[in-house]
């Protein structure tokens, strides 16, 4: 073959885009407006998976929600302890491996700390509920050491609010 390019035979039709229609503006209705509030307020109870259904829960959310805590750096902390011991012996390593297991110590006493003031919150504000104090605690823990932006379902409170 000299030169030559070879062809196909037979041609693919060439497919065009389909117009999109405008969109047009939808005025503000009653029933808009109810699912605006309904959205804004947070999915509906029945919507939740069955660990997040309740009022109890939902406090426990908000309240977790509400504030910063040093919860938060446990997957920080935990993931450079797991570097360092891994790591080669040094006087760094085991700097940073003593450093790290004390900032998992006080990450655990400030989670403790969660739990109790939030159980202590859901048995005041549901006194006729039953709270358990392990399983609130587990619900605030694992609330509390996610990012904000991956908690799910997803906060409805500001921190410092």
């Amino acid at each position: 073959m000299t030169g030559r390019r070879r062809t196909s035979r037979t041609r693919k039709p060439v497919r065009t885009a389909r117009p999109v229609p405008p969109e047009r503006p939808r005025s503000p209705g009653p029933a808009n407006t109810a699912a605006a509030a309904a959205t804004a307020a947070g999915p509906a109870d029945a919507d939740l998976q069955p660990r997040d259904r309740g009022p109890v829960r939902a406090l426990v959310r908000d309240l977790v929600d509400a504030r910063r805590r040093l919860v938060g750096l446990f997957a920080p902390v935990f993931g450079l302890v797991l570097i360092t011991t891994f790591g080669p012996a040094s006087d760094l390593q085991h700097q940073l491996w003593l450093g790290g297991l004390a900032a998992l110590a006080v990450i655990a006493v400030d989670a403790l700390l969660l739990g109790r003031a939030v159980t202590t919150a859901a048995r005041a504000e549901f006194p006729d509920a039953r709270v358990s104090a392990p399983a609130t605690t587990w619900y605030a823990f694992m609330r509390a050491h996610r990012p904000r932006n991956t908690r799910r379902p997803a906060p409805r409170v500001r921190p410092g609010s």
